[in-house]
């Protein structure tokens, strides 16, 4: 319920609004879509392999870190605490399944299991894993809620169990401890790093500051 409390103060602050013809939230334009129409870009992705993978996790971590440096600048949360409670209620309204945290340390990581994941559910049964937009999303906030360059690896996915996700938001350090096999399956660095680098900068933000 606590996040459907923070639905109504945007709304009141007017910092979430719904126009004729225009969605806002945090300054951002927004518009609902479909999860079959996510589906198909990932269907795309999977055939197209790791490079495409990749460019899929890439435009959610662009969605995760604007969205995240928007609601942080207006709502004024200097406190990692504060933005990561506002971060994780907000992920909650997104309708990408219900949040539970496992465990967290500042500019360390996080670990979520994502309860009955409705995108992911889409596929059950399949023996893929396919929350790349969705875990770049979370990677691309939990860089600006942790202050330091942050990507995500699935460890489990509800396409697959037909129940929960595990994903991990990790710093740099953390990532390069993850199984191989697995983070080749999911992460083409090179790439990444590179479009990451070129949108901080775009962005305002000094790369280097985040440790990229």
């Amino acid at each position: 319920m606590i996040m459907y409390g923070l639905l109504s103060k945007l709304l009141v602050s007017g910092k979430l609004k719904f126009e004729q013809g225009r969605i806002t939230a945090f300054k951002d334009p927004f518009a609902l879509i479909d999860l079959y129409s996510l589906k198909e870009i990932t269907d795309d992705a999977l055939e197209g392999g790791i490079k495409e993978i990749s460019n899929l996790y890439f435009y959610g971590w662009v969605y995760g870190y604007h969205t995240t440096k928007n609601m942080i600048e207006l709502l004024k949360l200097k406190q990692f605490e504060e933005r990561y409670k506002i971060s994780m209620d907000v992920i909650g309204l997104l309708g990408f399944g219900d949040y539970q945290t496992l465990s967290f340390k500042r500019a360390d990581h996080a670990k979520f299991k994502v309860i009955q994941n409705p995108f992911a559910l889409l596929y059950h049964p399949s023996d893929k894993s396919v929350c790349h937009y969705i875990r770049g999303m979370e990677a691309g906030g939990g860089t600006l809620v942790h202050g330091t360059l942050i990507d995500n690896v699935e460890f489990e996915c509800a396409a697959k169990n037909g129940k929960y996700c595990i994903h991990a938001n990790l710093n740099q350090k953390n990532l390069a401890a993850v199984d191989k096999s697995v983070l080749d399956s999911q992460l083409d660095l090179d790439l990444i790093k590179t479009r990451q680098r070129k949108f901080i900068k775009e962005m305002g933000d000094d790369p280097k500051k985040l440790g990229l």
